[in-house]
């Protein structure tokens, strides 16, 4: 029997022509398969359940993956008139769940769904939004809490039913230092587990996580029409159910949710099936051509994507004069109609160059103060706090890479920070080494996105409450805010004397490059500029980033050459980051290996989850740091690469 699980329902609800794809590793591509582990642990999920055990003492795991012998031992333990359960397997008709813990006291069962979702606790109702209804961003998680309880209700009829939700209080202080890395995550076989380690004194946090009771919220639900009326809750999931099991594929219903397809191939190459292609065939009638048009829902930001696809007009190059707003919006630059109509004409009229403001731009740069300053922080926001007195979701500073670039044009990298003592939280510490590598001068600053200004907010709070205890808090917080501007509903208001320029606002009104496929990512442009600019493939193609000989300082790159090509087109620089675990062969630690290599935010969080580990061996150690290095460094290189093009462009 092919049981229809919660995350197949989850994932129906997503697309229910996945159903038939997933599962199928011989034959679909599934990129989320790649990445499972590292979403895991950046999420913190697998933690916060094995936290919920612990609230939990009398508890008995079903461990058993097979799902026979798993049912089996649950019922076993269902006999009993008071059980706690953690992991119990639970079968009706085809309908499979294993529940994250379950109570029973005589006749009554409470079900408790575990998440890693911070639940604001100062509301009264924090499922609900400000007209009374249940919000969009709560309502995933109940109905696969739905879920659970119809197979649970119908599986054991003679006994009542109560659902709670369990999560994050992201009002409560953790009230034990070091808790996150107590909890060690690794590989055993294909499986990824989490133990909690019981050495030292057992305590823990007993008031970070709160449940809350459910039932009304999932019966309210219940009463949605799903599928455009044509079905109740129970009909949907029995319709689901009884597809998945035939393994009949659902008809699909394309639009705009499709460009983040976990079954679409980018790399054309091997012999598995991409799911993505077949849906839009089936649908369009598409051939292999059309898969190589831009598509309307790549246009940044565009509302009526999901209604064009619906009425058929699906690549840009079809959208008519009419769908073209380019009203302006008083500011300089591009507004966000005029970018997009910008990106529809270079479409429609297959133009291949970029768009720069030339003027605009060079307006924007003759105010800047000589030397330039490029900085880029990484964070983590743990939903199992790593330090005592920190919240769920609270940032920790834990790396920062500064660049500078003077009036001659010399590039340094001037700056690193990466934390390595995990006693204390780090973010104090971090702000003292950015003072001592900005203080020296009055130049610009440059920050991209607005991570970097919502860390200094977040610190300067932090200040605050720490004031007492901190002999340079004046300074510190005078610094943090003369770089920064707070947040529009702060009790304070200041904007900084130095406060950084954000470079993707200046992309967004200044500059556009049809390559960049409607996306303002650093990750998107850096390869955009390279493409532009003449003066940087010229200079970066040479192996002179971190010569003695040109004078480029780099604290982790020697005689570097960045720009390399692809025929004549340069090759993203993020693709040369270099794997970091190459010819470790160490069981222990083998789970480390899928870190690859440190591309991405969430692998860099990852990474540093991982040297919190104090037995972590010394050679991952220093594999890791140099990887975290690295990846921050070439941050805010890909920033000054940025600024240079467009200065010889301007």
């Amino acid at each position: 029997m092919r049981f229809f699980t919660k995350s197949k329902f989850n994932l129906s609800r997503e697309c229910p022509t996945k159903l038939f794809y997933t599962q199928k590793p011989n034959e679909y591509a599934d990129t989320k398969q790649n990445d499972s582990f590292l979403q895991n642990l950046a999420e913190g999920g697998m933690v916060v359940g094995e936290l919920a055990k612990l609230y939990f003492p009398t508890g008995q795991i079903v461990e058993t993956l097979d799902s026979k012998m798993a049912l089996q031992e649950t019922n076993k333990l269902l006999a009993n008139d008071e059980v706690t359960i953690f992991e119990g397997a639970i079968l009706f008709k085809n309908l499979f769940i294993r529940a994250d813990v379950l109570i029973k006291l005589d006749n009554q069962i409470q079900l408790i769904e575990v998440k890693s979702k911070s639940i604001d606790t100062t509301k009264p109702d924090p499922f609900r939004g400000k007209k009374g209804r249940i919000t969009s961003e709560w309502q995933p998680y109940l109905l696969d809490l739905a879920f659970q309880r119809h197979v649970v209700m119908n599986a054991f009829p003679q006994w009542k039913v109560t659902s709670y939700l369990m999560g994050v209080d992201k009002n409560q202080p953790c009230t034990v230092d070091g808790l996150n890395q107590r909890f060690r995550i690794q590989r055993v076989s294909d499986k990824t587990q989490v133990t909690f380690s019981k050495e030292g004194d057992n305590s823990f946090c007993k008031e970070i996580l709160k449940r809350f009771p459910v039932d009304g919220h999932i019966d309210e639900l219940g009463k949605y029409e799903f599928d455009n009326g044509t079905r109740t809750f129970e009909q949907h999931v029995n319709w689901l159910a009884q597809n998945y099991s035939r393994d009949t594929k659902i008809p699909p219903k394309i639009g705009k949710q499709c460009k983040t397809c976990e079954f679409r191939i980018k790399d054309k190459a091997g012999s598995l099936k991409d799911g993505f292609r077949e849906c839009w065939s089936e649908t369009l009638n598409w051939q292999d051509s059309d898969f190589d048009q831009p598509i309307v829902y790549e246009l940044n930001n565009f509302r009526d994507a999901q209604k064009h696809i619906e009425n058929g007009t699906v690549h840009i190059k079809d959208l008519s004069d009419s769908d073209i707003d380019d009203s302006p919006d008083g500011k300089p630059g591009l507004s966000q109609k005029q970018r997009r109509a910008l990106h529809i004409k270079h479409v429609k009229s297959n133009k291949q160059g970029s768009f720069i403001d030339k003027v605009g731009l060079k307006n924007e740069m003759e105010k800047w103060t000589f030397p330039l300053h490029f900085i880029d922080f990484e964070t983590l926001a743990t939903s199992v706090p790593i330090h005592k007195g920190l919240k769920p979701g609270q940032s920790i500073a834990f790396q920062f890479s500064h660049h500078m670039v003077d009036e001659n044009g010399l590039v340094t990298h001037a700056n690193e920070y990466l934390n390595d003592s995990f006693a204390t939280c780090p973010n104090f510490t971090f702000l003292r080494r950015l003072k001592n590598a900005l203080d020296g001068d009055s130049g610009t600053i440059f920050r991209y996105a607005d991570h970097e200004n919502t860390i200094i907010n977040q610190i300067i709070e932090q200040l605050q409450s720490a004031s007492k205890d901190l002999s340079d808090y004046e300074e510190l917080s005078v610094f943090a805010k003369s770089i920064s501007q707070s947040k529009k509903k702060s009790s304070e208001l200041w904007t900084g004397s130095r406060n950084m320029i954000d470079l993707r606002h200046l992309v967004a009104r200044f500059y556009f490059h049809p390559n960049m496929r409607g996306s303002q990512s650093l990750k998107y442009v850096l390869p955009a500029i390279l493409e532009d600019s003449k003066y940087l493939q010229e200079k970066y193609s040479q192996p002179i980033y971190g010569s003695d000989q040109s004078r480029i300082k780099s604290h982790n790159f020697t005689n570097h050459r960045w720009v390399k090509f692809d025929g004549n087109k340069p090759i993203n620089p993020y693709h040369q980051l270099p794997n970091i675990f190459d010819e470790i062969s160490n069981e222990r630690w083998a789970f480390l290996e899928d870190l690859d290599a440190i591309k991405e935010g969430g692998s860099a969080m990852t990474a540093y989850l991982r040297l919190q580990y104090e037995d972590l061996p010394d050679e991952y150690r220093r594999r890791i740091r140099k990887g975290l290095l690295k990846y921050c460094e070439l941050d805010t290189l890909a920033m000054v690469m940025l600024y240079e093009g467009w200065r010889e462009l301007v």
